[in-house]
């Protein structure tokens, strides 16, 4: 297994060859990019994991949430490169990355925190999904017993949000000063993420890959 991983969608993107192993090679993406920007950074991550194109069995992309024009390039080169190569895909919402990331029930060490507490297991079963969308609207999912309250990833207004919050929830994801500022006054907690690249190898050997074209998830019926 020789996944192609593309994430375009998130505040910290990535461009991943992965086995189930290991990653072999990877390149950040850390802004808005175009066709004309992806094709090379797709070239440079294959030579340096020392594949051809026709060596990768698998395509894995984040299909959403995020910016219009990065979840249309993302999925288009997707399925172009998984109707060339004749490979599966598998079309990946952030919030489940987003929550395999999650360091559950044991001190966690991350590449930007050397010293991280440990948090009890019970609590960290249990995560908020959160990404801003407007100042007034986001994205919300609930994970562990936060399930019953947002099973699938739904738009949301902050009213609404905010009159749901368990006091002391754990979230993770994207949200703008705003909202961080607002919900830190509701004592919710930021969760610990260890890097995508420690997580992906395991993850994606998880993930169900087929035939079927990817669609972008705007999450607003676009």
């Amino acid at each position: 297994m020789r996944t192609l991983f593309l994430d375009l969608a998130s505040h910290h993107g990535l461009l991943a060859c992965v086995t189930e192993e290991r990653i072999l090679a990877s390149q950040p993406v850390d802004h808005r990019i175009g066709d004309h920007e992806l094709i090379p950074l797709f070239e440079k991550t294959l030579q340096t994991a020392g594949l051809q194109t026709g060596d990768l069995t698998h395509c894995a992309c984040i299909i959403g949430p995020g910016g219009f024009m990065s979840l249309r390039v993302a999925v288009a080169f997707a399925n172009t490169l998984m109707h060339q190569l004749k490979i599966p895909g598998a079309g990946i919402h952030l919030s489940d990355l987003i929550a395999a990331r999650v360091c559950h029930g044991e001190p966690c060490r991350t590449m930007t925190d050397a010293s991280v507490p440990s948090f009890d297991r019970a609590q960290d079963d249990t995560l908020l999904w959160l990404h801003s969308t407007k100042k007034h609207e986001l994205f919300v999912r609930g994970f562990g017993s936060y399930a019953s309250l947002w099973p699938e990833a739904a738009h949301v207004t902050v009213e609404d949000f905010l009159a749901q919050v368990p006091s002391g929830a754990q979230w993770a994801g994207e949200l703008i000063p705003e909202h961080e500022a607002l919900f830190k006054d509701k004592k919710i907690r930021p969760a610990i993420l260890r890097p995508a690249v420690e997580i992906l190898p395991a993850f994606l050997s998880q993930q169900s890959f087929a035939d079927t074209l990817l669609e972008p998830w705007y999450g607003r019926g676009w």
